[in-house]
């Protein structure tokens, strides 16, 4: 009888598993600290030295992330966590490490062959994490909720408008105080343009939303000419982003002789867009996981239904125009600040559609979509112009460089339409679908 119980909770015992915090964070804590300390230490260090640490330091953080993972049957609150399973945990440490020594990366002294711009990717990266931010608050307002919206721009703009009040024309204006003030203004400007959505749907929605945009374009034109004229708006000079004094203390924060630590550079303006970046999606990826998150999906599926079921339709569609165009209009106050200037013609119709490209090649009802998507979108351009100017069976074809801006479009669309027919969920579904592969795989190899 002895014999035949005892393997029983053996068994239960092995398959369940606690980490301490301590060990639930350290992998998270060293993926934190290490870029600090090899941007610091291998100054003189060959780049592939760099690559090869950096690859032994990446595998050990998703190794002790995918280890001391809780395992076995989850609470309630283990379940709700964003990062439930060793997979989850791996990908996600890994992504910090990533994101926190690739600035490092691309600072340093490599030389690629055949030309390769490699300066150049750490404009585009700062760009792409901008459209990220932008681009996954379309996909709350249209993906998850259904609601098909074109004032995507005249939020852009009205972060614009925002961001020169409040960091430009006020006396000691100050982007970081600009940044939250966009975001009131989007979320108590997209709560009334999303009034529409109470009793239109579909095309008259978005129409609806479509005039909003060429109001919201008069408003900017108006407010460009009678404060700036037609030399547009500068967020250069004195108007850049300055770290307060007492946050001289953190790593890599050196204010010179001059007192003052500006963002001036592509490297700095790095750590100031990817927090403000990861932040914005985490809340977002918080947004959809709520009672009221859920409750979009509802409301895009049959709203009627979901009235039926006790949802407050109403609430529901101006509180997605209202978290959407919140965060739009801080990506607004972002770009204009980074790029430096803006003017008249910054705001058409065609960046509407770009966004449109990069939610639907990314996925719709994906916020981590949004980042595959705007990757491609910046990415692909950047590496057709390299093809055509140093590949030898490319440079030759004079049709691909006298038409290349056409080109690029092109191969857009066509990869839009073949997204649509044969992978509907886009590149989101396609990471989605590599990740379950490799994580059956470890968990076959790794008992």
């Amino acid at each position: 009888m002895t014999a035949v119980d005892n393997p029983v909770p053996q068994q239960e015992e092995a398959q369940t598993y606690r980490p301490s915090t301590l060990q639930r964070f350290l992998p998270f804590i060293i993926a934190a600290v290490v870029p600090f300390i090899l941007g610091s230490t291998t100054e003189n260090v060959n780049f592939w030295w760099k690559a090869l640490i950096t690859v032994v330091v990446l595998v050990v953080v998703a190794r002790l992330a995918w280890k001391w993972t809780p395992r076995g049957e989850l609470t309630h609150r283990e379940d709700m966590r964003l990062w439930r399973t060793p997979s989850d945990r791996s990908w996600a440490a890994v992504t910090t490490f990533g994101l926190l020594v690739l600035p490092f990366i691309l600072v340093s002294d490599f030389n690629p062959p055949m030309d390769f711009p490699w300066a150049i990717w750490s404009e585009v990266v700062n760009q792409v994490l901008i459209f990220a931010m932008g681009a996954a608050a379309f996909n709350l307002l249209v993906g998850y909720p259904g609601q098909i919206s074109l004032a995507h721009v005249a939020f852009l703009a009205l972060g614009t408008i925002v961001g020169a009040i409040v960091g430009v024309q006020w006396s000691g204006g100050n982007f970081w105080l600009a940044l939250p003030a966009a975001a009131v203004a989007g979320a108590v400007v997209g709560a009334i343009s999303g009034l529409p959505a109470l009793r239109l749907k579909h095309l008259y929605l978005l129409l609806a939303t479509f005039g909003f945009h060429f109001v919201m374009m008069l408003v900017w034109r108006e407010y460009l000419q009678e404060y700036f004229g037609f030399v547009g708006i500068r967020f250069k000079g004195e108007h850049r982003p300055r770290i307060t004094s007492w946050l001289h203390w953190l790593p890599g924060i050196d204010p010179g002789e001059s007192g003052e630590f500006v963002i001036d550079t592509r490297f700095r303006w790095y750590w100031v867009i990817m927090p403000l970046t990861v932040a914005s999606l985490l809340f977002m990826v918080n947004v959809v996981r709520t009672r009221e998150g859920r409750a979009f999906a509802a409301v895009r599926d049959r709203d009627v239904s979901a009235s039926l079921l006790g949802i407050n339709v109403a609430r529901s569609k101006l509180m997605a125009f209202a978290v959407s165009s919140a965060v739009v209009s801080m990506s607004g106050v972002l770009a204009s600040f980074y790029s430096g200037a803006r003017g008249e013609d910054s705001f058409d119709v065609q960046t509407v559609l770009d966004y449109a490209i990069i939610i639907v090649v990314g996925g719709f009802s994906s916020i981590q979509g949004a980042i595959f998507g705007s990757a491609f979108f910046l990415f692909l351009p950047e590496w057709f112009e390299w093809a055509r100017e140093e590949l030898w069976f490319v440079r030759d074809i004079d049709f691909l460089s006298k038409h290349h801006g056409s080109i690029d479009y092109a191969f857009k669309g066509f990869l839009v339409v073949i997204i649509l027919m044969f992978k509907p969920d886009g590149l989101a579904g396609l990471w989605r679908d590599f990740k379950g592969w490799l994580g059956r795989r470890l968990a076959r190899s790794n008992p």
